[in-house]
């Protein structure tokens, strides 16, 4: 029997023919517009700015008016595994390093995204050993360098008498010169959980050694790894590690003696950034600890008052590993313009980022803002392989970090 082919029927099978044509159009369209994301987590707001304007500017769109980036800030407060669920998938991820770090690593290690060696090249050799790798393949790539610094006022210096600060009884004798009913001699923001924990693990370093560092975070990550971490776990641990021979017990005897002579305040366990920038603008304190991306976000009136040391020790300069987070680019796809934009930042466009953010480069080789930036950018050269924040190394998400700096604020009222 025949088909008999009607009008109506050609008309509706022209008309089905087109609409496809046109939804296939549009998807490939919406598909060739579309414009790959970059994420970050726990990355400080005024580093991500800086980066961001950098990475906007590593390639062109075809209309060459819209940026080329979809921008994610993560949910730092999750562990990474959560906050990449909960969002859209990146194709580049910013991120200091440490355990959340070394999992966004395997996920580029599975995926096969990682890059050639050669990506690090002209870097030192301390930031080389902080890049991720899996199968001959570079999975984190350093960019840029943050550091635990304390700033000393110049002025509260020289008035001081003192001829240099280059160990911690120099900064004692500076904090007791400049204690006064006005003056706070010493102030760090405990009143933070992530500042709390990453001073007290870049005091441990530098009072009792690297060796002493990875014992105590092998036992938080430990801790972590059980599922147990409360309040009272991490006071027990605390306590432990505060034996005479323990990996704390520098850091505690050094910081409770601070308070009960009154060169910190009795408060310190509430005290702020905001508190910092405060009393520094108002010239009353001598010396404070704090970061250099943070130092970042001060005025430069105020900040030009004072002048960053790394934090001193009797270990040679070969044996130090300084507190000195270091930002990594992750490849989380095969994203041609994603790969080439980290190419880019990893490479020639250093001097920019380090100009943009305040930070230290990654090459060994590179242009600096300024003296802070060249300063951190030496010491990390000259010593091993700098260490990730405490609470990055040892934790991954936010309320292990709100345990532990809870069960340390404990000790220290």
């Amino acid at each position: 029997m025949k088909t008999k082919i009607t009008f109506k029927s050609i008309i509706f099978s022209i008309s089905a023919a087109i609409i496809l044509f046109f939804i296939l159009f549009f998807v490939i369209l919406s598909l060739l517009n579309k414009k790959p994301v970059a994420a970050f987590y726990g990355i400080p707001e005024n580093t991500q700015k800086g980066i961001t304007a950098v990475l906007q500017k590593t390639h062109t769109r075809r209309n060459k008016k819209s940026l080329p980036y979809e921008i994610v800030i993560l949910n730092d407060t999750l562990d990474l595994k959560s906050a990449i669920k909960n969002s859209k998938k990146p194709d580049i991820l910013f991120i200091y390093n440490g355990r959340n770090a070394e999992y966004a690593a395997s996920l580029a290690a599975s995926k096969k995204t990682g890059f050639d060696s050669s990506i690090l090249n002209g870097m030192t050799t301390s930031v080389k050993a902080t890049a991720y790798s899996a199968n001959g393949k570079i999975t984190g790539v350093p960019l840029l360098i943050d550091n635990y610094e304390i700033d000393v006022n110049l002025n509260a210096f020289k008035n001081s008498g003192i001829p240099a600060v280059n160990f911690w009884n120099d900064i004692e004798r500076l904090a007791e010169k400049t204690k006064s009913a006005s003056v706070v001699p010493v102030l760090f923001s405990a009143g933070n959980d992530e500042m709390l924990i990453n001073v007290f693990g870049a005091l441990v370093e530098s009072l009792s050694g690297v060796q002493a560092w990875n014992s105590m975070t092998s036992k938080l990550k430990a801790l972590s790894d059980s599922g147990n971490i409360t309040v009272s776990s991490c006071t027990e641990l605390i306590s432990q590690m505060a034996q005479e021979d323990g990996e704390l017990y520098k850091a505690l005897s050094m910081i409770s003696s601070w308070k009960d002579s009154g060169l910190i305040p009795k408060n310190i366990t509430q005290i702020t950034f905001r508190d910092i920038n405060a009393y520094m603008a108002a010239n009353l304190t001598a010396i404070t600890f704090m970061t250099l991306s943070q130092h970042r976000t001060i005025e430069y009136k105020t900040i030009s008052q004072y002048s960053s040391i790394y934090y001193p020790s009797l270990s040679y300069a070969n044996e130090r590993h300084f507190a000195a987070p270091v930002v990594l680019a992750v490849p989380l796809s095969q994203n041609k313009i994603a790969r080439n934009s980290v190419e880019l930042m990893a490479n020639t466009l250093q001097p920019s980022l380090c100009s943009q953010t305040g930070l230290a480069p990654a090459q060994a080789n590179c242009s600096t803002p300024d003296k802070q930036s060249d300063d951190v950018r030496y010491w990390v050269a000259a010593s091993g392989a700098p260490l990730p924040a405490l609470c990055d190394a040892a934790f991954t998400k936010k309320t292990e970090k709100a345990a532990f700096a809870s069960a340390l604020r404990s000790l220290l009222k």
